[in-house]
């Protein structure tokens, strides 16, 4: 009987300790979970960082995914990915994190003066390019000429290149106004889905230039060959007419080069000298210019287009005579 009762107490401490914990197992799970969040299109990017250490709430117990992320605290939440925790060195809470980040040059001068001051996002692009760099010895990409697509790209000369980066990276994709918004706030929610795909690519949303399917005889419609060229800076728009017939009409912005040159004169000069060019061919009726597309793709050019007739152009025509 005294053994039985000895394993009945036993087995109800077990029980007040199980219950003790599955009590705080439930607050953590609500700290954790945030319900500011709940539903939120930024949740699993928080909560995945949150399991990680790398953010907490705001001591509310709620996260304020839109409320707008300071530079220490950015800064923060990627040198935690990055080395880990730090420190302070001085009064400063994020002290530490902001003179390892200096140290290594993924912030500047300017950033030290705006600690808690918002962030915003064309700042959040140049902090995450050089910290990618830094921490993650992650190179550049060669080729940005898919950032065209961003109407405001070169809003802001200095920020172009950290902007484009981290727009080809599929890191900061934009709106879709076609438009970076470099000089908004760089909220909470944005921040943690930056780092999240920062530090794994498999995230990423990378970007390219946007090109028509493959159709028979490279043929695309007005619409496509206005979309090319408003959209991306490295697209001719080629009429392979006689020189006088160009002079009487075409479609603005295009470059006369016939198609007697185009025979003779590969590689052509025009197209040469422009990066990964595409190239949109047309002409009269579009029996012209579908010899000139057959060429073209026999010499090696890859993103070659036949735009066809201007006879079916619907748009604009001018004239230089």
């Amino acid at each position: 009987m005294i053994k039985m009762k000895s394993i009945l107490r036993r087995a109800a401490a077990l029980l007040v300790v199980l219950l003790i914990s599955f009590g705080a197992l439930r607050a953590y799970a609500a700290e954790a979970a945030f319900p500011d969040i709940d539903g939120h299109w930024a949740q699993s990017y928080v909560e995945a960082l949150a399991k990680k250490g790398i953010v907490a709430g705001m001591g509310d117990g709620l996260f304020h995914p839109n409320q707008p992320v300071t530079t220490a605290q950015f800064v923060t939440m990627v040198m935690r990915c990055g080395v880990g925790i730090i420190p302070p060195t001085d009064t400063h809470w994020a002290s530490g994190y902001i003179k390892e980040a200096y140290d290594r040059d993924i912030v500047i001068g300017n950033d030290l003066d705006t600690l808690d001051s918002p962030l915003i996002r064309r700042f959040a692009a140049r902090i995450g390019l050089e910290a990618l760099r830094s921490l993650w010895k992650e190179e550049d990409e060669e080729n940005i000429l898919a950032a065209d697509k961003l109407e405001d790209l070169y809003s802001c000369n200095q920020c172009v290149w950290s902007v484009a980066q981290v727009f080809m990276k599929g890191i900061m994709i934009g709106m879709p106004d076609n438009l970076f918004h470099g000089d908004d706030n760089f909220t909470r929610a944005e921040a943690c889905v930056v780092i999240m795909r920062m530090i794994d690519p498999e995230l990423r949303v990378p970007q390219k230039i946007e090109l028509p399917e493959e159709v028979e005889n490279g043929i695309i419609t007005p619409d496509e060959a206005l979309r090319l060229s408003n959209t991306y800076q490295n697209v001719l728009l080629v009429d392979v007419r006689p020189a006088e017939a160009f002079a009487a009409g075409h479609i603005p912005n295009s470059t006369n080069i016939p198609l007697s040159d185009i025979m003779n004169n590969l590689p052509l000069t025009a197209i040469a000298n422009t990066e990964d060019p595409i190239v949109i061919v047309y002409c009269q009726k579009g029996v012209t210019s579908l010899k000139a597309y057959e060429i073209l793709k026999e010499a090696g050019y890859a993103n070659v287009f036949n735009l066809g007739g201007l006879d079916d152009w619907p748009y604009e025509v001018v004239s230089t005579i």
